[in-house]
C-alpha cells in the first residue's frame, strides 16, 4: 500500500510527538503517570473541593481514568474525598498530597511557566491565534470523519 503523508502533517505529529516526550520525561523523573499529573495539576488549578467532573472536563480525560486515578491518589493517602451533594464527592489534599504536589507536580509547573515567560506576548498571541484556527478547522473534519 502506498500513502503520501503531507509534510506538513509530519512536521506537526513531530513537534507535538517532541512535546509529548518532554513531558514524559519530566514526569517520569517525578513518578507521576500523565493522568495523576492532570488530577493533582486540576486540583491545584480549579481548587479543593472540586469534583470529578470538574477535573475531568477541565481535562478532556475520561470520566472512568480520572475515577480510577483517583482512587489511586486516595489509597496512596494524597487525596481525600469528602461527601457533598449526592452523589458528589469533594476532592481535598492531604498534608502529605501538599508535600507530594510540591516536591513533584509544582516543579513542572514552574518548568512551564519558566517556558511561556520567556515567550513574548506577541508571539504568544500568533501562536494561540494559529493554533485555535487549527483546532478549529481539525474539529470541523473530525465531524466529517464520524
Amino acid at each position: 500500500m502506498s500513502f503520501e503523508i503531507n509534510d506538513k502533517v509530519k512536521y506537526l505529529n513531530n513537534m507535538l510527538c517532541e512535546i509529548d516526550n518532554l513531558y514524559q520525561s519530566m514526569l517520569m523523573s517525578k513518578g507521576l503517570s500523565d493522568s495523576e499529573y492532570v488530577v493533582l495539576f486540576s486540583i491545584l488549578e480549579l481548587g479543593e473541593g472540586c469534583l470529578q467532573k470538574d477535573i475531568s472536563d477541565n481535562s478532556y480525560i475520561n470520566k472512568k481514568t480520572i475515577n480510577s486515578t483517583i482512587k489511586k491518589l486516595e489509597k496512596n493517602g494524597l487525596i481525600k474525598l469528602k461527601a457533598g451533594k449526592y452523589p458528589n464527592m469533594h476532592i481535598y489534599l492531604t498534608k502529605e498530597g501538599k508535600e507530594y504536589i510540591t516536591k513533584n507536580v509544582i516543579p513542572i509547573i514552574e518548568v512551564e511557566n519558566n517556558v511561556m515567560g520567556s515567550v513574548p506576548d506577541n508571539i504568544f498571541e500568533i501562536f494561540t491565534n494559529t493554533y485555535s484556527k487549527y483546532m478549529n478547522i481539525f474539529k470541523e473534519e473530525a465531524k466529517k470523519f464520524n
